[in-house]
C-alpha cells in the first residue's frame, strides 16, 4: 500500500480524485492501492518551557535563558484523532509520498509526522503547486524521492526552533522587566513580528513630529504659434526666497517674479522628445498581491492570503505563498487554451478575447523562477464565488492577462524655456499606442499613477513663446503616509529602504526582507491581537503599548537586519550551503547577550499610586476582560484607577452623597446618571434599590407615579 500524506484535506482531494476509484474512509480516501489522507497543517508544535522543567511554569529572571538540551514536541489538541489515523495507517504502508505544500514548512510539517511515528520506510515527494485536474496529473507522473528534500525540511525546523529560543526567552524577559515597571500583561516579543512594529512605530513618530511648511508654486499660462500649454517656475540655485529643500516661501519674490514674466516674451531653450514604451506589469506574487487588493479593495494581508488560498484549493488559481512574478517559459504553450476558457468567464471575456496568445511578456523567464512561480489562472471555469474571492480572482487573471497585450508606447515631451531670465519647465506625454492600457487603465500595480493629461503642442528650440499670465499655487508639505496593510507588507519585503547605514541597507537589499511571503500577513495579525497594531480606517498605526513595547526592546532585536540576515542564512540551509546544528548553536551562543540589555533594566515602576507611591500594576478584570490599574500594595492600598489608552486614568469620581435621604431605609441618596436620564438611588445599593426621578426643582420627586417601590 501507498500512502499519500497530504497537507491538508483538500489537497488530498484533488490526489484523490487524480488517482482515481476514490473511496472514502474515516480520515482518509482509499483509491485501489493507494490511500491519500491528510493533516491540518501541522499537527505537532515544540512544548512550553514547563515541559521540560516544572519550575519554568513561573517567570523568573533565574530561569533565563531557557535552552532545550534534547527538543519536546506537543501534539495539538485538534489534530490528534486525525494524527491517530495517520499513525494506523503508516503501520500499514510499504511506503509513503510526502504531499506537504511545496514548500520548507509543506515539507516539514508532513517528515515530522514520519519521525513522531518513527517510520523507516521509503519516502516520496510529490510537488503540486497548482490543483487543477491538469497539473495534479502532471506532478503524479513527476514523484521523486524525498532525500533531497532533507535541506528544505531543516531550513523549517531552523526557523521553528530559533523562534521559540528567541520568542520564549524574549518575551519572559520583557513581561518580567514589565512587571517590575508595573505592566501586568505579557509583553511578546518575536524576530520577525519586532522589527515589523518597530517600521510602523518609526513612521507613526515621524508623522507626529512632523511639521507642514508653506511653500507657493508658480504656474504660468504660455502661447506658442502651435498652441497653448502651461509651464511652472524652476527656481536657480541663487534665488532668494527658497528653503533649505529648495522650495519657494517667500511671497515677496513671488511678486517680483510674477512682475518680471507676465506679458513678457520668452524663448525656448530646449524641447525633448522621446518615444518610450511601458510593458504591463508582472504577473503577482502575493506581496503585490497584497499590496494592490488592499490599495483597490480594503482587503487585510491577511483576508488576501486567505482568499488566495481557497481560489488554490477551488483548482483556479496556483500556490499562493509565492515572492516570485515570473513564470516558467514550458508553460507559455499551455497559454493559448487557459485564454479560450477564460474567454467564456463573465467580466473577463472582452479581455481574454482581446489577448494575443503569440505575444510571450518578459514574464516568461525560467531563469527568474524561484521556489515557486507568480500566481496564475489555471484555466478551470469558477463556480461560485464569494465576493472577495471574485474580486480576487479578478486581479490574479487580469495580470496575466495583460502579459499578451502590447506595450503602451507614448513620446515624453520635456520644454524648457526662459523668460526675462527666469526658467520654466513643463512635461507632457503624447499616447502613441495605448497598448494594455486601453483595456484597464495605467494603474494595475496599486501605485496612485496617472497619465499626464497636457498634450504639448509641436515645439522646437529656440522658438518663441509668450507668458499671458501666472498663477501662484500655495501649497503646504506632507507628512510621510500612515502605513496600510499593503504598504507594510511591501515595506517588510523592501526593508532595506528604511535604514540609513550603508552597509546595512546593502546587506538587506540582497535578503529578501523581513519575513516572508508566507509569513507577512500572519504577523501583521498576531501584532493587532496583542494590542500592539490597530486599525485606522485604511492604515495601520501603533498603540500606546506598541510603541511602550518598542521602547524596553533593545536595538538588536528590533533592527530589521537581524531577521533579515537569519531569514538568508535560514535560505542557505534550505539549499544545504550551510547545516541546521551549526545555525542553532549559533543561535544558543549570541541568546545570553540578546536578553542582557533587557534583563538588566532597572525596575523602576512607569506609573506610580497616587495615595502611597507604590507602583501601579495594568490588570485585566476577571469578569469582563477591561484592563485598570491597581495598586501593588493591596490590601494595604486599594487603589483602583481605570485604563487609559495603556496609562493609568484619572481616578473615578467618588459619589456625593445628598442632603436627601430614602424614604425606605433613611440612607442618603445619590444623584446618578442612568441610561433614561438623570436620577436619585439610595446609596444602600444594592442593598436597597429604590430610585426616583429628578424633580424640576433638582431635588428627588418623591409624589412620582410607579417610583421610590
Amino acid at each position: 500500500m501507498r500512502l499519500f500524506i497530504a497537507e491538508k484535506p483538500n489537497l488530498g482531494q484533488a490526489i484523490a480524485k487524480g488517482l482515481g476509484n476514490g473511496r472514502k474512509d474515516a480520515g482518509c480516501i482509499r483509491c485501489g492501492d493507494d490511500v491519500v489522507t491528510w493533516c491540518f497543517g501541522h499537527m505537532l508544535e515544540p512544548a512550553y518551557p514547563e515541559a521540560y522543567a516544572p519550575e519554568y511554569a513561573q517567570w523568573r529572571r533565574e530561569h533565563l535563558p531557557i535552552i532545550p538540551s534534547d527538543w519536546k514536541y506537543t501534539v495539538k489538541r485538534s489534530a490528534a484523532a486525525q494524527l491517530k489515523v495517520i499513525g494506523e495507517l503508516l503501520r500499514q504502508a510499504d511506503s509513503v509520498v510526502n504531499a506537504g505544500d511545496p514548500d520548507r514548512e509543506g515539507q516539514l510539517l508532513v517528515d515530522e509526522v514520519l519521525e513522531h511515528f518513527k517510520y523507516r520506510g521509503p519516502v516520496s515527494r510529490i510537488w503540486l503547486p497548482s490543483l487543477d485536474d491538469r497539473s495534479v496529473q502532471i506532478a503524479l507522473n513527476n514523484i521523486t524521492d524525498n532525500a533531497p528534500n532533507a535541506s528544505l525540511r531543516d531550513a523549517a525546523r531552523a526557523r521553528m526552533l530559533a523562534d521559540w529560543l528567541v520568542g520564549m526567552n524574549a518575551t519572559r524577559a520583557l513581561t518580567i522587566a514589565g512587571r517590575e515597571a508595573g505592566r501586568g500583561e505579557v509583553l511578546s516579543l518575536g524576530r520577525v513580528q519586532t522589527p515589523t512594529l518597530a517600521l510602523v512605530v518609526s513612521r507613526d513618530r515621524e508623522i507626529a513630529a512632523f511639521k507642514s511648511i508653506d511653500y507657493f508654486v508658480l504656474r504660468a499660462s504660455l502661447t506658442h504659434a502651435s498652441g497653448e500649454f502651461t509651464a511652472t517656475f524652476v527656481p536657480g540655485d541663487m534665488q532668494p526666497g527658497l528653503d533649505s529643500s529648495g522650495r519657494l516661501t517667500d511671497a515677496s519674490v513671488i511678486n517680483t517674479v510674477v512682475g518680471q514674466v507676465k506679458g513678457a516674451d520668452g524663448i525656448v531653450a530646449d524641447a525633448l522628445r522621446d518615444e518610450k514604451s511601458k510593458a504591463a506589469p508582472l504577473p503577482h506574487s502575493l506581496s503585490s498581491l497584497q499590496k494592490v487588493a488592499s490599495s483597490k479593495l480594503g482587503m487585510s494581508a491577511k483576508q488576501v492570503l486567505d482568499t488566495a488560498q481557497s481560489l488554490y484549493e477551488k483548482k483556479l488559481t496556483t500556490y499562493p505563498r509565492t515572492d516570485c512574478r515570473y513564470l516558467p517559459e514550458e508553460q507559455f504553450d499551455g497559454a493559448a487554451a487557459v485564454l479560450s476558457a477564460l474567454a467564456t468567464v463573465p467580466g473577463l471575456e472582452e479581455l481574454a478575447d482581446n489577448a494575443d496568445a503569440s505575444l510571450k511578456s518578459a514574464a516568461w523567464n525560467t531563469k527568474k523562477i524561484t521556489a515557486h512561480h507568480a500566481i496564475v489562472p489555471t484555466g478551470e471555469a469558477p463556480g461560485t464565488l464569494s465576493g472577495a474571492e471574485r474580486s480576487l480572482y479578478e486581479l490574479i487573471t487580469t495580470a496575466w492577462c495583460l502579459q499578451f497585450f502590447p506595450a503602451m508606447r507614448y513620446e515624453a515631451q520635456k520644454i524648457s524655456m526662459t523668460i526675462a531670465d527666469t526658467r520654466w519647465e513643463t512635461t507632457g506625454r503624447y499616447v502613441l499606442d495605448a497598448g494594455w492600457t486601453r483595456f484597464i487603465g495605467n494603474d494595475q500595480d496599486g501605485q496612485g499613477e496617472q497619465d499626464e493629461e497636457q498634450t504639448l503642442p509641436p515645439v522646437e528650440q529656440g522658438d518663441a513663446v509668450q507668458c499671458r499670465d501666472v498663477q501662484t499655487l500655495r501649497k503646504k508639505t506632507s507628512p510621510p503616509s500612515k502605513f496600510s496593510e499593503g504598504s507594510l507588507i511591501e515595506a517588510m519585503a523592501n526593508a532595506h529602504l528604511f535604514v540609513g547605514d550603508a552597509a546595512a541597507k546593502a546587506t538587506l537589499k540582497e535578503s529578501k526582507g523581513i519575513g516572508t511571503e508566507a509569513t507577512r500577513a500572519n504577523i501583521l495579525e498576531t501584532l493587532k491581537e496583542r494590542g500592539y497594531l490597530t486599525a485606522d480606517k485604511k492604515s495601520l498605526v501603533s498603540t500606546p503599548l506598541g510603541r511602550e513595547v518598542i521602547d524596553l526592546t533593545p536595538p538588536s532585536l528590533k533592527d530589521p537586519i537581524t531577521t533579515a540576515a537569519w531569514e538568508d542564512r535560514l535560505e542557505a540551509i534550505a539549499q544545504g550551503k550551510e547545516i541546521l546544528d551549526a545555525f542553532l548553536a549559533e543561535q544558543i551562543r549570541i541568546l545570553p547577550d540578546l536578553l542582557a540589555p533587557i534583563l538588566e533594566r532597572v525596575g523602576t515602576p512607569a506609573h506610580v499610586c497616587p495615595d502611597c507611591g507604590a507602583a501601579l500594576n495594568r490588570r485585566k478584570s476577571k469578569k469582563d476582560g477591561s484592563w485598570f490599574w491597581g495598586c501593588s500594595a493591596y490590601p494595604a492600598c486599594k487603589v483602583i484607577l481605570p485604563d487609559d489608552n495603556g496609562k493609568p486614568g484619572k481616578p473615578r469620581s467618588k459619589p456625593v452623597l445628598s442632603a436627601h435621604v430614602c424614604k425606605a431605609c433613611r440612607k442618603p441618596l445619590i444623584k446618578r446618571t442612568g441610561a433614561k436620564g438623570e436620577f436619585y438611588g439610595c446609596s444602600g445599593y444594592p442593598g436597597c434599590k429604590k430610585t426616583w426621578p429628578v424633580g424640576p426643582d433638582g431635588a428627588p420627586d418623591f409624589n412620582a407615579k410607579g417610583k421610590g417601590k
